[in-house]
Formats: structure tokens, sequence, C-alpha cells
């Protein structure tokens, strides 16, 4: 009995643990609700874990789920830290970066956040 409950709490301390060792998405440019002057050149994300660069994709979006620019990911000398060149410029307008990567560990982890381009409010 006394077994089955230390393997419990042994369990429920573990996961919590691990949790906090999943990757997640630290710094992006253009960042989380930023408001541009001019279209970016490029995605940048950092993350608080090495990541896959094979294993990463991004895309620009319009706020209704309509694909602008699928990207293509470049490994930079820092392996949590991934890059994607613009192939062409954005309009003025508002943007969504839908991302997805595989961290060291293999978890996947994925997101979104919105920026805008030269939007007058």
């Amino acid at each position: 009995m006394l077994s089955k409950v230390l393997l419990s709490l042994t369990g429920a301390l573990a996961l919590p643990a691990a949790l906090l060792f999943h990757t997640e998405l630290k710094h992006s440019f253009p960042e989380r609700d930023g408001m541009l002057k001019a279209p970016p050149q490029e995605v940048t994300l950092t993350f608080s874990g090495k990541v896959t660069a094979k294993l990463t994709t991004i895309a620009i979006l319009r706020p209704d789920s309509t694909e602008v620019l699928k990207l293509v990911v470049e490994k930079t000398a820092d392996a949590k830290v991934v890059r994607a060149p613009m192939t062409r410029p954005l309009p003025p307008g508002r943007y969504v970066v839908r991302w997805k990567t595989a961290a060291s560990d293999g978890h996947v982890v994925r997101g979104a956040y919105g920026f805008a381009v030269d939007v007058v409010e």
C-alpha cells in the first residue's frame, strides 16, 4: 500500500517538473501584436530550448486564416532560434504568424500570433 502511495506521489511530482522543460516561444520578430511601419524582411522565432529547423514550419496568414505565404525556415548558429526570409513584401494589413516546431525532446509545439503592417487606426 505504501509503495502505491509513493509511486502516485512521485508521478504527481514528476509531471509538473516535466512540463517545465517543454520548449516555448520566448521572442519573435515581428513581435506579438506588433505594429510595423514597413513590411518585415523575415520572421525570427526564439525558443526557450533547442528546436529542429528541418521540422519547423512558418506561415503568414490573414486574420480569416487564408494563407498568404509559406516560408522556408533556416537554421541559425543558435539552435534555439530559427529564421525565415519573406519571399515578397506584405501589403499593409493585419497578419497572423502560424508556426510549428519539434523541440529537441521530440515534443511538437505550435502557436500563432498577430501583427500588423502600416495599419492606421
